[in-house]
């Protein structure tokens, strides 16, 4: 999780930051980003990467996947949840709207 930075590009292999205090610069070496921002809807990322797919494979690329507020909007915590959820399943088999957790159910005794 990076803090107080704004994407200025994402490349493969590393993504470009910089402060949003300072504006300066810094690589950053990865393998994916999970970008999460405000709790606004706006997909318009994802509709200008979706209609640029034919191109996705050549710029490594598998695929692009909606999540939190650009989904549907809510509390910061569920689009905290969200983003981080998807970075610890990427590369993972989807499991779909099963928990990715056990819950735990306490019963409270009679009398």
């Amino acid at each position: 999780i990076v803090l107080n930075r704004s994407v200025v590009s994402v490349a493969s292999g590393g993504v470009l930051t910089a402060c949003v205090y300072t504006g300066a610069k810094q690589d950053l070496t990865a393998d994916a980003a999970v970008l999460v921002t405000s709790r606004n809807q706006d997909d318009a990322v994802w509709r200008d990467l979706k209609v640029r797919e034919n191109e996705w494979a050549d710029n490594g690329i598998r695929s692009v996947k909606v999540i939190g507020d650009a989904e549907a909007p809510g509390p910061i915590a569920w689009a905290t949840y969200a983003g981080h959820r998807f970075a610890r399943e990427l590369d993972e088999p989807d499991i779909g709207d099963a928990l990715p957790f056990r819950r735990e159910v306490t019963a409270l005794a009679a009398g």
